[in-house]
This record gives C-alpha cells, sequence and structure tokens, in this order.
C-alpha cells in the first residue's frame, strides 16, 4: 500500500493506492487545502507540497485500473470547479479502461449529486454506483454507507483482500459503532482510519473530551482486530490531534500517521497557517497573481525543511516546526 496525500503528508485527504493481482486500485484520490482558515487563504509553502502530491496522484490515476470514492467530497475527489488549492477533474488523464466506483446518488445531497453527475459526464458506462451493503468488486469489498463522523452522511469502506489486506474507512473518525464490528468481523491487517475531527471544536473543551474518550475506546477495541492502525485526515488538523495520537501509541506500538508508515516525519501544515504565514508573510490572496512563480520560490525552503525534519526534529509538533522553520530562515 501507498499513501499518497492525507494531513500527516501536508495536505488534506485520505488517498491510498493498492496493487492486486496485477489491479491498480486506487482510493479517494482527492486532494484539497480549505480554501479559507483563520481568515487565511493556504500558505504558499502548503500550495507547494499540495502540488506536489496533486501531480503524484495524477500519475497513479494514469496506471489505476479501478478508482473508490468512498465520500464526494473536495478532499475525497477530484473537482470539477477546483480552485487552486484541490485536484482539478479536467486536468486528468481520462483515457484508458478504468472504472469509477462511487456512491449512489440515493445516500447524496444535492451538491455531492452534481459532483457524482460531472464525473459520469466523462466516464458514462465506466461509472459505478454502490448501495448494496457489500458489493464486490476485484478482489475488494465495499461497505456501508456508515455515518461521517458526527454527520448523518453516508460514506463507504473499502476492503481489499491481499496478501496483506487493508481496510479503509474514509471520514468515520473511529466514532462509528457499525465500523467496530466491520473490523472485528473482517480482521485486516491494516487499518485506515480517519480520527475525530476535533479542530472543529477547540473552544469547547467538554466536547473534545468526549470525542476524545469515544474515539479512545473504538480504537482499543480495533487494535484487538488488526495488526496496524493508521490515524490521520480529519485529527491531525490541530497539533492536540496528533499530541493523542502519541500519547495513545505510547501504549499501543501498533498505532502510527500515514507519514510514519511511509517511512517519513509528519509534515502538519494545515494546523500551521498561521505560523507559516506569521514566519514567511505573504499577501492573502498571493495566489490571484504569479502563483506558479511563487511557488517555485517556496520548493527551495520546503526541499530543505523537508531534509532538517528528516534529519533533526525530534518531536512533530508546532514548537519544534516555529523552531526549525526559524532556522532555516535566520540563514538567508
Amino acid at each position: 500500500m501507498h499513501i499518497l496525500g492525507t494531513e500527516s503528508l501536508g495536505v488534506r485527504g485520505l488517498s491510498c493506492y493498492v496493487e492486486i493481482d496485477g489491479h491498480n486500485i486506487l482510493i479517494d484520490l482527492g486532494v484539497a487545502l480549505e480554501y479559507t482558515r483563520w481568515g487565511l487563504h493556504p500558505h504558499p509553502l502548503q500550495a507547494v507540497v499540495g502540488d506536489i502530491v496533486r501531480s503524484e496522484i495524477a500519475k497513479f490515476w494514469r496506471i489505476a485500473d479501478y478508482v473508490v470514492f468512498t465520500y464526494m467530497h473536495g478532499d475525497h475527489i477530484p473537482i470539477y470547479n477546483a480552485n487552486p488549492f484541490q485536484l482539478d477533474l479536467y486536468v486528468l488523464d481520462h483515457n484508458g479502461e478504468k472504472k469509477i466506483i462511487a456512491p449512489s446518488p440515493h445516500i447524496l445531497n444535492t451538491k455531492e449529486k452534481t459532483m457524482l453527475e460531472k464525473i459520469r459526464e466523462i466516464y458514462r458506462e465506466k461509472l459505478i454506483t454502490i448501495r448494496w451493503r457489500a458489493a464486490e468488486r476485484v478482489q475488494s469489498k465495499i461497505y456501508g454507507s456508515y455515518p461521517h463522523s458526527l454527520s448523518h452522511s453516508g460514506v463507504y469502506a473499502v476492503y481489499i483482500d491481499s496478501d496483506l489486506s487493508v481496510l479503509h474507512l474514509s471520514d468515520t473518525g473511529l466514532l462509528v459503532e457499525g465500523i467496530i464490528c466491520l473490523v472485528r468481523n473482517i480482521r485486516p491487517d491494516i487499518v485506515v482510519t480517519d480520527g475525530p475531527p476535533i479542530y472543529r471544536y477547540m473552544h469547547d473543551k467538554g466536547m473534545v473530551n468526549d470525542l476524545m474518550a469515544r474515539a479512545r475506546q473504538n480504537l482499543e477495541r480495533m487494535i484487538s482486530y488488526a495488526d496496524k492502525v493508521i490515524i490521520d485526515h480529519h485529527i491531525n488538523r490541530c497539533d492536540e490531534g496528533y499530541h493523542w495520537i502519541n500519547s495513545v501509541r505510547r501504549e499501543y506500538s501498533c498505532i502510527m500517521t500515514a507519514a510514519e508508515y511511509m517511512g517519513e516525519k509528519p509534515l502538519m501544515l494545515e494546523s500551521l497557517r498561521t505560523t507559516l504565514y506569521g514566519l514567511l508573510p505573504e499577501d492573502n490572496y498571493w495566489f490571484r497573481e504569479h502563483y506558479r512563480e511563487t511557488l517555485e520560490k517556496y520548493r527551495v525552503i520546503l526541499r530543505e525543511l523537508i531534509t532538517r525534519i528528516r534529519n533533526d526534529m525530534k518531536q512533530s509538533n508546532e514548537a519544534s516546526f516555529f523552531l526549525m522553520l526559524s532556522k532555516i530562515l535566520a540563514k538567508k
């Protein structure tokens, strides 16, 4: 399994690639950055990482035989009306015989149905919508739909049954009881899961504590049925989320982020937007002009930052990141 883009890899998403019996399967190839957070648009350093990840996803898209969308939101699918920080549906290579598997319209809202229809305009009969509880495709099963974390939106779980079996749980946030039952029944080698979206509730410590307690209880049940649990996506949109993952894995070594599974140190840029603008000031609308030129300028900084993170960073948190980036800028 190759994880292409998620929060610990510097973007928003939960995109994975799995090869099985000669078939190339992509799950949730969308990648995004929140267009406005804390009144700020994505910083150019974030945009550089997003640009790299989108290019990587486009490469895997070209060789994919099957693409599975678990959820029709912009961090899970390519977008027909993409902003500069999302994956544009129309820049992808639409040749080949790949099949697109997506949620059935009956569980989608109006906006999500529009997204689905834009994909259907391109792929027509190659687009397959799923509404069964367990639909079998290639050597995989698609289960659902399940609640989206704290909302009633429907998301699907994808199980790839190979020598190394993988269960991709999309945006269920370690908060959905039915998901724990699914893991218990399947007993996969690896679970890829979202964590609670606590960044939305930092103003309410009681709510955050309740979400983390529920997630911890479900996670402890989950790890008794799986060898590895990769936790990422929503939970890593704030520093507190990664601290929580670290606190849990002091007891359970099978827990990790996507970056750590891929042999990298976490690069949680989405939680550091104000820090980036503070250290590397830019106009909030920098991307309206000279977009490419600005990205090229920040590629140099990103290369040095990643090298220093790999070699020198002991703890992946906002304070360590601030110190690391400050040292880089002091040299310039």
